[in-house]
């Protein structure tokens, strides 16, 4: 859990200079220097050629594929999904940066002190519960089950599974004698306190360390292996655990997320290994627990479409329902992998390996068809009063659809099991549909590039290039002159900057930004390109957008002469619109005939 607080803009500096963007991004992503720079495949779309682009010199990166830019706080907010203060902290915990925070945000230095002994604690646990498993006597048992599971050590080694002893204070003896205290280990989650005495809280269990967005331990669930109750313990939630707002594995899964732009998700640990194992890597896992908004909305921090692959029996069909409505219920539209009788995620894996798993889960289908195709399973269909009562639960399930596409698509199918005629098909497909929930989700924003946007663009760029021939010629513009929304917001703020006499140091803090104007002022400064804008070609775009804006406001006064409502005021300035055009075109002709 990150303590949150407003960072001074000193310190986010230091950070800024200690961390080398170059080693941060190789850690997600292949690097090779060519030149001045370092390329590699994007690691925020796929592609085949390298087109992501490292600039260690100027602390940026910028991606000519997708558009991805920015420093290397900008990377690890997006590609971790991290606030700004996570990713500044994690850097400044890296780089050994002492930050400071502004005048009553700071959190507290003794809260800052407990929260990072609890951290190390939870690790030190970590690394003895996994040489207890590998290394111990006891461990015969635990390592047998995880066999018998189809897992390998390299999996469990990658997920730091352990085994907790079975004795009663074994981890509370060793704990002492390394300086915490009891609280500290109560308020790790580690030690249960009754009265006067304490014990472990975990004993004789499978151990699977829960890490959160920052790779950090902060607690753990427990598998018995000796059939104790219950069957699955986590930790009590405490400073650092709060089960709300953790899914297991989501640490490990989140570049593979990132990859497919997909999260599928389990309802135990062995499955999220197992599927690992056999490659499907963007898994987590509910860990036992209900979803609840907070988990769909911390997955949809990393992508928006949510596949939900729960055992199959009524409790897991029971639980893909209830939790795909709640991901519907966010605006998404969940999908559902069927598996086959008795089965559950782990044993696809390990029985069909990674071939078997790849198919079930590309043969997903919409949660809208999971539960038609449940209601019409259960229901009595061979009756008419049956069909009568499928026919009502169908109608009220399609009113659920996202889309009219989506309610089509399953009408067929419900019209040839229940019999329908024509006017009774039609019937379904009349009912009210829900539309999405405002949410925009695209992998990727496409932006339509017209020819006057293109030549906007290519000012914007030249007038970066040749500042001192810009800025008189960005004084005689308005954000009017530009029609696309991006392109008049970075006017403004190239306008403004050139004003000041401070172009270099205004382009580095806009490309701090995590907007599209900061993203595009990254592109600005990282584009090699632009080289070969001169100051003539500075000139003539400059013309062509002049051009372009007065065919606009020509054209939409003569729309009001038209029909009548341009009064002698208007006709006026319609006539110097066109003298001024005009002048325009002819100085757009003199440079072209030149050229």
């Amino acid at each position: 859990m990150s303590m949150a607080g407003r960072i001074r803009d000193s310190s986010v500096q230091q950070v800024l200079a200690s961390a080398d963007i170059v080693d941060v991004i190789s850690g997600y992503t292949s690097l090779r220097k060519r030149g001045a720079t370092y390329t590699g495949l994007c690691p925020f779309h796929q592609e085949k050629t390298p087109s992501f682009s490292v600039s260690a010199e100027k602390g940026l990166y910028y991606c000519f594929g997708c558009g991805a830019g920015g420093d290397v706080v900008t990377f690890l907010k997006n590609m971790d999904n991290l606030t700004f203060v996570e990713a500044v902290e994690r850097l400044a915990e890296k780089h050994g940066v002492a930050l400071e925070y502004e005048e009553g945000s700071a959190p507290d230095a003794d809260r800052r002190n407990r929260e990072k002994r609890l951290v190390e604690l939870l690790e030190k646990t970590t690394t003895f519960y996994q040489r207890f498993l590998w290394d111990s006597r006891e461990g015969e048992v635990a390592r047998r089950y995880v066999a018998d599971r189809g897992l390998g050590r390299s999996v469990c080694e990658e997920f730091r599974v352990g085994l907790s002893p079975s004795s009663w204070r074994v981890l509370e003896s060793r704990a002492l004698k390394e300086g915490y205290s009891r609280r500290e280990l109560e308020e790790a989650g580690l030690l249960v306190v009754r009265n006067d005495t304490s014990y472990d809280r975990f004993r004789g269990r499978l151990m699977f360390p829960l890490i959160d967005a920052r790779g950090r331990v902060v607690g753990f669930g427990g598998r018995t292996l000796s059939g104790d109750t219950p069957k699955y313990l986590n930790s009590s939630e405490g400073p650092l655990y709060q089960k709300g707002r953790l899914l297991y594995g989501l640490y490990q899964a989140r570049r593979a997320i990132a990859e497919k732009d997909e999260v599928l998700v389990v309802e135990g640990y062995t499955d999220v290994l197992a599927l690992a194992q056999a490659q499907v890597k963007n898994v987590v896992a509910s860990m036992g627990t209900a979803l609840t908004e907070s988990h769909i909305e911390l997955m949809m921090r990393f992508s928006s479409n949510l596949v939900f692959m729960f055992d199959a029996d009524q409790a897991g069909a029971s639980a893909a329902l209830r939790s795909g409505r709640v991901a519907r219920s966010k605006g998404l539209r969940p999908l559902v992998v069927v598996l086959p009788p008795g089965k559950d995620p782990a044993d696809v894996a390990v029985q069909g390996g990674a071939e078997e798993a790849e198919r079930l889960v590309s043969s997903r289908i919409s949660l809208l068809r999971y539960e038609i195709r449940r209601l019409l399973e259960e229901g009595d269909t061979s009756t008419s009063e049956g069909r009568v009562r499928a026919f009502e639960g169908v109608r009220a399930l399609l009113s659920q659809a996202s889309s009219p596409k989506e309610r089509h698509e399953e009408v067929e199918a419900i019209a040839d099991r229940l019999r329908l005629t024509p006017d009774d098909t039609g019937y379904l497909l009349r009912g009210p549909f829900k539309q999405r929930g405002g949410r925009l989700e695209q992998a990727h924003a496409v932006r339509i590039i017209s020819a006057e946007s293109m030549v906007e663009d290519r000012f914007l760029k030249a007038a970066v290039r040749n500042p001192a021939q810009a800025s008189p010629l960005l004084d005689g513009l308005t954000p009017g002159h530009f029609v696309d929304p991006l392109h008049r917001a970075v006017f403004v703020e190239l306008a403004e900057a050139l004003a000041s006499g401070r172009l270099e140091q205004s382009l580095r803090t806009l490309a701090g930004r995590a907007d599209d104007v900061g993203r595009y002022t990254v592109g600005l400064i990282m584009d090699e390109s632009l080289e070969r804008l001169t100051p003539a070609q500075l000139e003539h775009d400059h013309l062509r957008l002049q051009d372009h804006y007065l065919n606009r406001e020509t054209g939409a006064q003569k729309g009001r002469l038209a029909s009548g409502e341009l009064d002698a005021e208007g006709e006026k300035r319609l006539l110097e619109l066109e003298v001024l055009q005009q002048s325009v075109r002819a100085a757009l002709a003199a440079i072209e005939d030149e050229a």
